[in-house]
């Protein structure tokens, strides 16, 4: 269900753009953020999926384009940033989604999945944040969140490279908070842990007993479910807007009390 977009929202009168907006976590936060009132240009490298998710806020009264491009091409993360100012009038959010996994053991995996896994994770995020922080200084400011993870704050031995790149979004995020505090610019991240995207359903199909291997994983969970996407979004919505104007640097870890755990 699409959020209700008839009433004012926390995101009213700014714009910017959601990286990896065409499915899971980035599709739940670009349709969140227009039903808070934002126009959001949907980055994302799958134009049929990124194309439906537009078409959708827009249904719901939504504002929204869509704008393909791959995050790890500093040219098209530079080009989506600037449509935002050239179409909206300026860049004030970011949330950096974009994001691919390798679930392999470190000794298995090869340099090449590992590039792939920071160029998309980490330095997309980087570039996404370097042209956005250059259009917030000059309109006067603005809030940048970061998807981090559950393994941005602890192990998991079969998400070396993942983990690795999550947590170095954890330092970026609090590098960017403290220099750019002056300019007006707020960086914080959220730390989400399962959610129910398509990436998570393809890893349940894939599983003997997909049934199984879905109790299992919320077994392990203090509130003994996985997320919904939206859940995770307003968390996002949240530290964008101006009701966390007070918070920067900070990581939220929307993980229903997972790595509160000590057993």
């Amino acid at each position: 269900m699409s959020p209700d977009v008839s009433r004012p929202g926390r995101l009213e009168g700014k714009a910017g753009v959601v990286t990896g907006a065409a499915a899971g976590l980035g599709r739940a936060v670009l349709l969140e953020a227009c039903a808070e009132g934002a126009s959001v240009v949907a980055f994302d490298r799958d134009a049929e999926a990124g194309e439906a998710t537009v078409a959708e806020a827009g249904e719901a009264g939504g504002t929204a384009v869509f704008h393909a491009g791959d995050v790890t091409r500093e040219a098209d993360v530079e080009a989506a940033i600037k449509r935002s100012v050239d179409e909206f009038g300026s860049c004030d959010i970011l949330d950096n989604n974009a994001g691919v996994a390798v679930e392999l053991s470190i000794h298995e995996t090869t340099e090449e999945q590992m590039d792939n896994v920071l160029a998309v994770n980490l330095k997309g995020a980087f570039f996404a944040c370097k042209y956005a922080i250059q259009a917030m200084k000059a309109g006067g400011g603005g809030s940048i969140v970061n998807t981090g993870s559950i393994v941005s704050l602890v192990g998991d031995p079969t998400l070396p490279v993942y983990g690795t790149s999550k947590a170095g979004l954890l330092g970026l995020t609090r590098s960017i908070a403290v220099a750019y505090a002056e300019d007006g610019i707020r960086c914080n991240a959220v730390c989400p842990g399962d959610m129910l995207t398509p990436m998570l359903v393809r890893t349940f199909e894939s599983a003997p007993d997909p049934a199984a291997k879905r109790a299992e994983m919320e077994s392990f969970y203090p509130l003994k479910r996985i997320a919904d996407p939206r859940e995770a979004a307003t968390a996002v919505v949240f530290l964008l807007s101006d009701d966390a104007s007070f918070i920067t640097g900070a990581s939220l870890a929307v993980d229903g009390g997972l790595t509160a755990k000590c057993y």
